[in-house]
């Protein structure tokens, strides 16, 4: 058997891995990591590198999207950005203009955003676009490169050239991942179409809160000629009053009775809201009936027929009212009573208006007009009373005052004696 030759044991390479594409020294091979591995040598290791970068970059070639082929979808995707943007733009501002009052803040906040993420769009597309001219004379480069290595091999030590052919690999690399994502950079507008997509989302669920019952407020009256005699109107139409008896009603046979009263209003579309005072009396109903129920019933209370709906409080229980059918609603501790009739939707909600919380809802068929109508049980007590609240236009002379009269406040200096509370009556007048 031919003894191996004797190796000088150096630091040098001389042998290249195939397997794990590193050199190797003497003191490599004679530790022996790479035992079973496929070796070349230097020279060769160099061949089969640069074979294989030229193999690489003719498939580059065929796929290196061309400057000018950038600068055109760059300009084209420019072209697009900007009509996205003014389409997102003007769909933004119309859902805004639906809810101006209540989302000026943040529809200032949406088209700063919008504006940023076209400005961001922007940048990205030009240094896209700067990107593409660089690769475009990186390419060139390698391919001159390449054609330099192959002349250098047949004279230079093939150690030299493995270290410039490592970083053109590198760079080769980088330039094929860039190509690869290049169409996945140009402008596809999936962030402004988010944005636009949040904003309806924003409109979607303040559509679930609003509008506010009370942006639908009715200046709602008793009419005296549709209200029980037993029952006294105010002058104005906002207030019913009934006069308790002076002996206890201990007749076991009299039978309990109530007094309605039906406003001079009827609706029969939309949405329509108003607000009764309802702590004057502890036993009363408030609700809706159908137009002519007046003809008959007024000495009936409400909720025990067909035509009327109601919430009621007797004697401090609450309950709702229909077709004589009960449904218990809690412990009345209900100052003012707000009532939202949604005619369309067949809706009518009561809501205890210093907590803002829907107490009951009914649902309407709406075949004749609705009308606010009223109740009040004959008590023992001295009176009883159902006040409508001012809470429409034309109670805007009253909060004038009470702005004139805070403004006076903050300055040191007495409001004035004969302002307006919000309901409309004078502070003088309520003091006596």
């Amino acid at each position: 058997m031919t003894p191996c030759p004797t190796w000088r044991q150096s630091d040098s390479p001389v042998m290249y891995c195939a397997s794990c594409q590193v050199t190797l020294s003497t003191k490599s091979l004679v530790i022996d990591n790479h035992r079973k591995h496929r070796y070349v040598t230097l020279q060769e290791a160099v061949k089969e590198q640069l074979e294989n970068i030229k193999e690489r970059s003719r498939n580059l070639e065929a796929k290196v999207i061309k400057a000018d082929d950038i600068e055109h979808q760059v300009s084209a995707a420019k072209c697009k950005l900007e009509d996205v943007y003014m389409k997102t733009r003007e769909s933004i501002l119309g859902h805004y203009d639906k809810l101006w009052k209540l989302l000026e803040n943040n529809q200032k906040h949406a088209r700063f955003l919008l504006e940023a993420e076209r400005e961001t769009l922007q940048r990205s597309l030009n240094q896209l676009e700067e990107d593409a001219n660089n690769y475009q004379h990186k390419t060139d480069a390698m391919t001159k490169n390449i054609q330099k290595l192959r002349k250098r091999l047949k004279t230079e030590n093939p150690d030299s050239l493995l270290a410039e052919l490592s970083a053109l690999e590198v760079s080769l690399e980088m330039t094929e991942e860039f190509y690869s994502s290049a169409k996945e950079k140009t402008f596809d507008g999936v962030r402004l179409r988010a944005l636009e997509e949040s904003v309806k989302n924003i409109i979607q669920k303040n559509k679930e809160l609003l509008p506010r019952p009370w942006e639908f407020s009715e200046a709602v009256t008793f009419d005296s000629s549709r209200t029980h005699n037993k029952l006294e109107v105010s002058g104005d139409g906002s207030q019913i009053l009934l006069k308790g008896f002076s002996t206890p009603l201990s007749n076991r046979h009299t039978a309990v009775q109530w007094y309605s009263a039906v406003a001079g209003q009827s609706f029969s579309k939309g949405q329509h809201y108003w607000e009764v005072e309802v702590e004057g009396s502890r036993s009363w109903a408030v609700g809706i009936v159908e137009r002519g129920w007046e003809n008959n019933m007024l000495d009936h209370p409400l909720g025990r027929d067909r035509a009327s709906w109601a919430l009621e409080s007797d004697e401090g229980d609450l309950a709702a009212l229909h077709r004589d059918e009960s449904s218990l609603v809690g412990s009345c501790g209900v100052h003012r009573l707000g009532v939202c009739v949604d005619c369309d939707k067949g809706q009518v909600k009561m809501y205890d208006v210093s907590t803002g919380k829907v107490l009951h809802s009914f649902s309407v068929r709406v075949k004749r007009p609705l009308c606010p109508a009223f109740s009040l049980k004959v008590t023992t007590s001295s009176i009883a009373q159902l006040k409508i609240c001012k809470i429409t236009q034309d109670n805007q002379q009253y909060l004038q005052q009470d702005v004139q009269n805070s403004v006076r406040y903050s300055r040191g200096e007495e409001a004035d004696s004969g302002a307006y509370t919000q309901s409309g009556d004078r502070l003088s007048e309520q003091s006596q």
